[in-house]
């Protein structure tokens, strides 16, 4: 799974991610913030207004077969070791929903 992520400054102008900064996906589970699922943190290596995180087919299994959709919660911060911002989170809209749906269990 692919998707980019982009930014808005304070004065509501596309932020421009600069070589050192980090961005962190964490997915924790629905209505528990402390059940951490996945945190994966992408370096940004070039000057650039999006930034394409990568997860693999292992970042996004469970450790559960699972028979149904089951949905967690995520967030998407910048720099979160020096200068800690949630770009994507839980806001007036609710939670941003990650959602994992059913595969077989590998053999």
């Amino acid at each position: 799974m692919c998707f980019s992520v982009s930014a808005v400054n304070s004065e509501g102008k596309v932020y421009s991610f600069k070589v050192g900064d980090v961005i962190r996906i964490k997915v924790f589970g629905k209505k528990s913030c402390s059940s951490i699922l996945l945190c994966k943190e992408f370096p940004v290596t070039d000057e650039c207004e999006s930034v394409d995180l990568f997860l693999s087919a292992d970042d996004t299994k469970s450790g559960e077969v699972i028979n149904k959709p089951k949905d967690y919660w995520y967030e998407i911060e910048l720099n979160p070791h020096t200068e800690p911002q949630t770009i994507i989170g839980y806001d007036e809209d609710g939670a941003k929903i990650f959602r994992l749906y059913p595969e077989g269990k590998d053999i």
